[in-house]
Formats: C-alpha cells, structure tokens, sequence
C-alpha cells in the first residue's frame, strides 16, 4: 500500500486503520483516524493552536525534542490541504 500523508497533521498513514472515516462510515484519503472521524474534524482549532498541540504530542508521545518537534511542525503543518485556506 501507498503511503499517504494526512492532510491535517502529517501523519504517515500506512495502514488502512490509520485513515479516518466519512460520515457514511467510508475511509477518508486525505486525513486521519486522529484528525477525520465520522465525516468532520476532531479538533477544531486555528493553526497556531494546532501546531502547539502537534509540538506537545511529538514531545510527550514520540519523545521528540522540542526544538525538532516545532522546526517540523511549523514546516509541514502550514503546507497541508486543511490549513492551506
């Protein structure tokens, strides 16, 4: 399977469990299970809120430093479907 990038966070989805779902229960191409459930997002919040929480996930969850976290964060979030608006 092809690897796709989630459109909302980044994510590396692999797996057909890794991707989110439509309202009508079908997975979802472009986003996460994380981000995309049942046809909407998860987390409703401006980017720089979001890519704060993405640095947060990244330190506490991946043990990622945090200036690595944010470099990343703050490259990639921005270039992404959702927030290219």
């Amino acid at each position: 399977m092809e690897t796709s990038i989630c459109q909302s966070c980044g994510m590396p989805m692999t797996k057909p469990e890794d991707f989110g779902t439509n309202a009508d229960g079908s997975p979802n191409q472009e986003y996460c299970l994380y981000c995309w459930q049942s046809g909407e997002f998860t987390v409703k919040m401006e980017m720089p809120e979001y890519i704060e929480m993405q640095i947060k996930i990244a330190v506490e969850k991946l043990g990622m430093g945090e200036e690595k976290a944010r470099e990343m964060a703050e490259k990639t979030i921005p270039n992404l479907k959702r927030w290219k608006i």
